[in-house]
């Protein structure tokens, strides 16, 4: 979609002033505590600026929740969005309560947020965003908010239907009640900036029409802001034959982390990290991603990357394969193994962005 310039940070980074140069935020699904208890009051500050001096904030399932109103400790920093969600409760009855997954449910203080359904889900476009498409788009649910009607959002998507492909984790009745005609997608001005919300993700690279969409608002909404960091190339830089040589060696890393991984789908378990269940299928969605890119850089004309970035890759490559051995002998032997894959899942997060950082800094300095 050519978009090249584009830079991984975390909440390090926003607390350190990453995002002045920058005009879109995309903050991704995970742990809204997490993210939340990791930014603090501080970044909370920061993000607010971002958005007010025209910066366009886009917030995916967690990303979704995290400026919402919460009196919630950590989350009652931002507040950002005065909007209620269907998707929590104080009390389900006992029918309602039964079938639910454990992981289909997240404490929330004295309530918790409950997760009705995965996978597809039906959105009607309102509002004249099904211009130049159809009015009905499909999006993949997999726990983001459901939002009841407020003045201070303009609605872009409500929840309308399901599909074969729906995945329903509590009776179909409950699951309509909490979602149908409520919104999925919305937007709220702040400042000179704004804030869409997305409760499915339609960043998902399956679901092009969602990207395109996703696409046409991050270009609507440039604000005339910079779009790129200046970032310091100073360190030792590679090309030629010894780059393809650390690119094999990574690549052999990712084959060996990938045959550890796929033995994963035969073991049956979640684990609970910090506020959110992690299954073993994301292990596959991590180490996937970047093995698939990483198959065209071979081939790429003048190639030319920053060693440092790419052993730092090649050494959590060879980490992230040794915790899967261990993690598999630990679930065999005691059948749990939560804080190796707390571990494991921040190193795949590390190897995603250095790697990623280096794939992008490539595409920008061939455009």
């Amino acid at each position: 979609m050519g978009f090249c310039h584009v830079y991984f940070v975390d909440e390090k980074d926003i607390l350190s002033n990453a995002l002045e140069p920058l005009n879109v935020l995309l903050m991704s699904g995970g742990d809204t505590f997490a993210i939340a208890e990791g930014l603090g009051a501080e970044g909370s500050n920061k993000l607010r600026s971002f958005v007010e001096r025209g910066g366009l904030y886009i917030g995916s399932c967690a990303g979704a929740y995290l400026p919402l109103r919460s009196s919630m400790d950590f989350l009652n920093r931002f507040n950002f969005i005065n909007v209620k969600i269907s998707n929590i409760s104080r009390r389900l009855s006992e029918a309602e309560r039964i079938p639910f997954e454990k992981h289909a449910c997240s404490s929330y203080g004295c309530e918790f947020v409950f997760h009705v359904v995965r996978e597809d889900v039906i959105l009607e476009m309102v509002n004249g965003y099904q211009r130049d498409r159809e009015k009905e788009m499909i999006a993949p649910l997999f726990g983001g908010p459901s939002m009841l009607p407020s003045e201070d959002i303009e609605p872009i998507a409500i929840y309308k239907g399901f599909t074969k492909k729906t995945k329903f984790l509590v009776e179909e009745g409950l699951a309509e009640k909490t979602l149908i005609g409520n919104i999925a997608v919305a937007k709220k001005s702040m400042g000179k900036g704004q804030l869409y919300i997305f409760g499915p993700h339609f960043e998902h690279p399956h679901y092009p029409a969602c990207n395109l969409f996703l696409a046409e608002i991050i270009c609507k909404n440039q604000n005339g802001r910079p779009q790129t960091i200046q970032r310091d190339f100073s360190g030792v830089r590679t090309k030629g034959e010894a780059l393809r040589g650390l690119l094999k060696d990574l690549k052999r890393e990712l084959s060996n982390s990938r045959i550890m991984a796929s033995g994963m789908d035969d073991i049956s378990t979640h684990w609970l990290i910090g506020s959110k269940y992690y299954e073993p299928e994301k292990i596959d969605v991590f180490i996937n991603a970047v093995w698939n890119k990483l198959k065209g850089l071979e081939s790429m004309p003048g190639l030319e990357m920053e060693e440092k970035s790419l052993l730092r890759c090649i050494e959590i490559s060879k980490g992230i394969t040794n915790e899967l051995r261990t993690i598999k002998s630990e679930m065999k032997e005691k059948g749990d193994a939560t804080l190796l894959a707390s571990k494991m899942f921040l190193d795949l997060k590390a190897l995603s962005s250095n790697f990623f950082g280096l794939y992008f800094g490539l595409k920008k300095n061939q455009v």
